[in-house]
């Protein structure tokens, strides 16, 4: 059984396994297909807690060194060993990160939180805040707020039928447990966040991917699979999905929701980044309320450290989650349930919110002149952005000669689920690579992608200055010192793709 050799490593133990299991990846003494022990049996050997080790492949599984399958267990994948030898000594402030998909931490946050503290200390609520609740799915009052807050996304729910959970992430982990049994089949978007295939792989169900486009999920691929064989539930993320970025137009939402209902198959409805949306459709839950638990979250779209999301369940279904959230953290924070339930009523959220747009909207932006000629899908606000490589490119090859040059970006194979064609595409974040330094920084990275047709010329790079979190100075820079091993850039053509910055797919 492999044992990490973790315990003189500086930081969080967690990391600390993740780095010593990339060392001996390099170092040969684990090799791709090699089988993993499980969480639990790792951490009893090593005497820590499964979730610490669960952090732990977590993280491995982000740097594409693991990969779980339902039934078989968690493997070294077949390019480790190419990607944990690409610089693995560079320091971590060194590298410009663009594969966490968290948002800009602005200072308007810093400043609210510190208010709401204040308020929360000298208030009397204070002593209501800080025992153990009965009410596991949330403080009434709390619950109330999360209502009002729900409507403004156009979902329509009472108090008694709100959950209040810690994240989207957790929401969705207890309404599979509350549903669904080991062994049973799930279904997702053939692309799907890696935070989805693990929490099925970690219940023991099996993950279907079902085909997608260029507006999401087919509805013709949902009813094939309901009729294919026993199908618990959909999970669905129809406004700015995860990679694609794709909005799904709300005559396919009206047929999902017929679907699920004509075979009594629930759906999941992953909303977490529907707040990136100035202007969303209305939700599946808005057509099967009675087959939907609506997932959403203000640790996206409001203020990251804010590890609140809330659960629209169908009617009456509320409690039913009650066992799944006593077998993870029995209650959601009370006080930061109750900063979100402050910044719902007196407005503060929905500022954060707009904030967080308009500084995406700048990046974006930047991104688009950067990255001039090349295939990409985006959004005005979108917290990403999902670029086409040339068929000459496999993305885990262009992942791991980028990260060369001092920047990590997420292939498309981090969010297959099963083992269809490999998609030659990566996703590229753009909220989080703010620098906490005050004076400006300047980072830049390479844009490695070509054609065999194309001449050579020089390659561009795009540099980001920040003088403060959430007030950004961009400018673009053209380098003609070109690294010799970096093909370069070719414009690709995309006959009937909109070329305005608002355009959804479009070149540049």
């Amino acid at each position: 059984m492999w044992v990490p050799n973790y315990r003189n490593r500086p930081g969080r133990i967690y990391v600390a396994i993740a780095d010593a299991m990339a060392d001996d990846v390099a170092a040969g003494r684990l090799r791709p297909g090699e089988r993993l022990p499980t969480h639990r049996e790792l951490a009893w050997h090593l005497e820590l807690s499964v979730s610490t080790v669960s952090k732990a492949y977590a993280l491995a599984a982000r740097r594409h060194l693991i990969e779980g399958e339902v039934g078989r267990g968690t493997f070294i994948t077949s390019r480790a060993s190419d990607i944990s030898r690409l610089e693995p000594n560079r320091a971590q402030s060194d590298l410009i990160d663009l594969t966490f998909n968290c948002p800009v931490q602005l200072p308007a946050q810093e400043q609210a939180m510190a208010q709401a503290m204040r308020d929360i200390a000298g208030g009397p609520r204070l002593p209501l805040l800080l025992p153990y609740h009965r009410d596991w799915i949330g403080m009434p009052e709390h619950r109330a707020a999360a209502a009002r807050w729900l409507a403004t996304r156009g979902v329509t729910a009472v108090a008694d039928d709100v959950v209040i959970v810690n994240g989207g992430q957790q929401g969705v982990s207890v309404i599979l447990s509350a549903l669904i049994e080991p062994g049973e089949t799930v279904a997702a978007e053939e692309l799907t966040d890696p935070g989805i295939k693990f929490l099925a792989a970690n219940r023991h169900l099996t993950l279907r991917g079902l085909p997608i486009d260029g507006q999401g999920l087919i509805p013709d691929a949902f009813e094939a699979a309901c009729r294919s064989g026993p199908l618990r539930a959909l999970i669905c993320c129809p406004n700015h999905q995860s990679p694609t970025l794709s909005v799904m137009p709300v005559e396919r939402r009206r047929a999902i929701a017929e679907i699920a209902m004509r075979h009594d198959v629930f759906v999941i409805e992953d909303d977490v980044y529907g707040g990136f949306i100035e202007h969303a459709p209305p939700s599946i839950a808005s057509f099967a309320p009675e087959h939907s638990y609506y997932v959403t979250s203000l640790s996206k779209i409001v203020c990251p450290g804010l590890r609140i999301g809330f659960i629209a369940t169908p009617p009456g279904r509320a409690t039913d989650l009650v066992p799944g959230l006593g077998a993870t953290t029995w209650m959601a924070s009370s006080l930061a349930a109750e900063i979100a339930c402050q910044w719902i009523e007196d407005g503060t959220a929905e500022r954060l919110a707009h904030l967080q747009r308009e500084e995406l909207r700048k990046r974006q932006l930047l991104a688009a002149e950067a990255l001039a000629g090349q295939t990409f899908r985006s959004l005005p606000t979108g917290l990403h952005l999902w670029l086409d490589l040339p068929e000459t490119w496999r993305a885990e090859s262009f992942v791991a000669q980028i990260r060369t040059h001092g920047a990590a970006v997420t292939p498309a194979e981090a969010f297959a689920v099963g083992h269809g064609p490999s998609r030659h595409a990566i996703r590229v974040s753009l909220g989080g690579a703010t620098p906490r330094a005050p004076s400006c920084r300047r980072a830049s990275t390479s844009s490695p992608i070509s054609s065999a047709a194309a001449p050579p010329r020089p390659t561009s790079c795009f540099s980001l200055q920040f003088s403060h979190p959430g007030e950004s100075r961009y400018r673009i820079h053209t380098s003609d010192d070109r690294p010799a091993a970096l093909p370069s850039p070719c414009k690709r053509s995309a006959a009937g793709r909109g070329k305005g910055p608002d355009a959804q797919r479009r070149e540049g």
